[in-house]
């Protein structure tokens, strides 16, 4: 509000003083209205608003006190100027107590000390304001944020439901193979997964995925992880491809699916297919590390070798290993966030660690939870994904 659209109320009981007061605000450009009184005074705020008050003390009926005191209590913004000649300094501290901006005394010698009161007042009004304004237009961004914020976390949880019912039941027992599995998120969403099928009536497959990065666009791949391998489960059921049983043409098809979208998203894996009848493991591995550990229940051995990661180059190519398992074992498959809350110094100490962990306990889920001090972990840096795969009798 500027000094010149300013409307300023005088309240003064005195015609002459009022009059001399009015024609020195006009000619400074400010529009005046009167009243003299301190009950005229107050209609006049409640009915027209005035950007400022000038009020005398000493008035009959309502006083300048009374006055002051009813404009803190209903309009607490209100600039409003004693300019009185009545007391003292104890007149104007209890002016001041009760809500004045500021005090003029009267005689007015020079009317420059007035005008002077009046922009000063004036301005802090109009800052007083905007920072009004400025808190309630951040309070209301503020509300629009928690809204935001709420209904993104009510969306991750059921993202999070959903991703999660897309896991295979634990501890899921095909023939004499049992799987068993644990997810651990650094975040709300995971960038892990892990699935075990049947293929057909004699053939087992199962894969552990970490794809890059966390939160809500990894966990969006791992959804994707799952309809690829599920529509290459379908041909094969259909007897229209079989490529499902050939691990490395399965993790090739996938490179080229999660090359070709272009996500700047890529994952690791290791796919593996159980002949069952044989007992024979055929596998592939896209970038999978730390590898897989087989225990046959006397050693504990890596399986696998350095590949290159599913997404990140379209020229990747990968390989199928056979395997003959032993009559009795755990393979066990671990994703690489595990090595991010080890203590070892070194990766080569950490893969001894977890070499001689599978090989040193009764390998179960719970077991190696615990092993590993997964069952006390605070909040974690990576996700962490285990997956056990056990003939048993």
């Amino acid at each position: 509000m500027t000094a010149a659209l300013a409307r300023i109320l005088t309240i003064e009981d005195e015609p002459m003083v009022r009059e001399i007061l009015t024609a020195y605000m006009e000619d400074s450009g400010f529009e005046v209205i009167q009243a003299a009184d301190g009950r005229a005074g107050m209609d006049l705020i409640r009915r027209e608003q005035p950007d400022l008050v000038l009020c005398d003390l000493r008035m009959p009926g309502m006083d300048g006190l009374q006055v002051l005191a009813a404009v803190t209590r209903e309009f607490p913004d209100l600039p409003i100027i004693v300019v009185s000649g009545m007391g003292g300094m104890s007149d104007a501290i209890q002016a001041l107590k009760l809500g004045a901006w500021d005090y003029v005394t009267k005689p007015i010698e020079d009317m420059a000390v007035l005008e002077h009161a009046i922009a000063h007042a004036l301005e802090r009004a109009r800052l007083l304001r905007e920072n009004r304004e400025h808190r309630e237009h951040l309070e209301v961004v503020n509300e629009q944020l928690r809204q935001t914020v709420r209904r993104l976390q009510e969306d991750e949880a059921a993202a999070r439901r959903i991703q999660f019912q897309l896991l295979p039941e634990n501890d899921k027992q095909f023939r004499q193979y049992r799987f068993s599995r644990h997810l651990l998120t650094s975040q709300y969403l995971s960038g892990d997964f892990v699935d075990y099928f049947a293929i057909d009536g004699d053939h087992l497959g199962f894969y552990i995925a970490d794809v890059s990065g966390h939160g809500v666009s990894s966990a969006f791949v791992t959804v994707m992880l799952k309809s690829y391998i599920g529509r290459y489960r379908e041909l094969h059921r259909q007897n229209r491809d079989r490529g499902i049983l050939n691990p490395a043409e399965t993790l090739s098809r996938l490179n080229r699916e999660v090359f070709s979208c272009h996500m700047d998203k890529y994952l690791t894996i290791f796919y593996g297919v159980i002949h069952w009848p044989s007992n024979q493991l055929r596998y592939s591995s896209g970038g999978q590390f730390p590898f897989p550990i087989l225990f046959d229940g006397e050693q504990a051995r890596f399986v696998g070798k350095k590949s290159l990661p599913i997404g990140l180059f379209d020229f990747a190519s990968y390989q199928t290993e056979t395997l003959a398992l032993p009559l009795r074992f755990t393979l066990a498959l671990i994703s690489d966030g595990i090595l991010e809350t080890l203590p070892q110094a070194t990766l080569r100490d950490k893969q001894a660690f977890l070499l001689d962990l599978a090989g040193g306990v009764d390998l179960n889920i719970e077991n190696l939870i615990q092993e590993l001090g997964l069952d006390e972990t605070g909040p974690l840096p990576d996700d962490i994904t285990l997956l056990l795969v056990q003939k048993v009798d």
